[in-house]
């Protein structure tokens, strides 16, 4: 089997000769194995490990510390890594306490069959790697939220400027109307327009938009006046054909 994790499995058995064979079956799955010849040695190869190991295949029957005590310490140490426990019939007890505990996701019986540890073995690996792939997809979701919060709050301090631009420009607009009302001379088109322009052209594009929306309003409030006087006077004003009409000083060229 051919994977991008970089698999390692963790052998314990005290008989050389088991380990080597379980060896050969990973050799063939083109899986990296580390062999350890008790619990306690086991022990020390998870610790100094630059990275867990996806699963551990441990005899039970071992002097000194048993592979249940073994597993029960190596799930304390890394609980995501898959845990085999190589055992007897006669010990089937011991299995569903182990099973029980979660320190054991599978046993394999004594004498095995080649074929169905290769498969029990593919299944492990299988089973580390969907926990590699969701620990993945939580590290990309916890990333995505912070970029999330961060441009959510970029957007909502640019709303901030924009707002305080245009209350400045609303000032600058009703400043100009209170001049204009309160002037004693008439005004000409040429000097409202030349006041706006000043308040508009620093904001490039969007003032253009702003000086064309004002014209349109105030092209359509002199047809509303207009056709209002018009048709008391007994006659009625052609529709607008909806074309906008040129800003003054804005004529395109012929």
């Amino acid at each position: 089997m051919t994977s991008d994790y970089g698999h390692k499995v963790l052998v314990v058995d005290d008989e050389a000769q088991v380990g080597k064979a379980i060896g050969r079956i990973l050799e063939k799955e083109k899986l990296e194995f580390v062999y350890a010849d008790s619990g306690e040695s086991a022990l020390e190869s998870i610790k100094k490990a630059s990275q867990p190991f996806s699963l551990i295949i441990s005899d039970q029957r071992m002097p000194g510390m048993k592979g249940t005590q073994f597993l029960e310490h190596a799930k304390n140490l890394h609980p995501e890594t898959i845990r085999f426990l190589i055992t007897g019939y006669s010990e089937i007890q011991t299995i569903i306490n182990a099973v029980n505990r979660g320190s054991v996701q599978r046993y394999i019986s004594k004498p095995w069959n080649n074929d169905e540890l290769v498969k029990a073995i593919r299944s492990g690996i299988g089973q580390y790697e969907r926990f590699l792939e969701n620990k993945n997809l939580i590290a990309l979701a916890k990333k995505q939220n912070t970029r999330l919060y961060e441009l959510n709050c970029e957007l909502m301090e640019t709303a901030k400027i924009h707002g305080k631009e245009l209350e400045t420009i609303n000032t600058e607009i009703l400043s100009i109307e209170t001049q204009l009302k309160g002037s004693a001379s008439p005004v000409s088109p040429a000097l409202i327009m030349e006041e706006l322009q000043a308040v508009l052209d620093p904001l490039g594009e969007k003032g253009q938009e702003m000086l064309n929306d004002l014209f349109s309003q105030t092209i359509n409030a002199m047809f509303n006046e207009f056709n209002d006087l018009s048709l008391r006077n007994g006659f009625e004003m052609p529709a607008p054909k909806g074309e906008s009409m040129p800003l003054p000083g804005k004529e395109e060229d012929a």
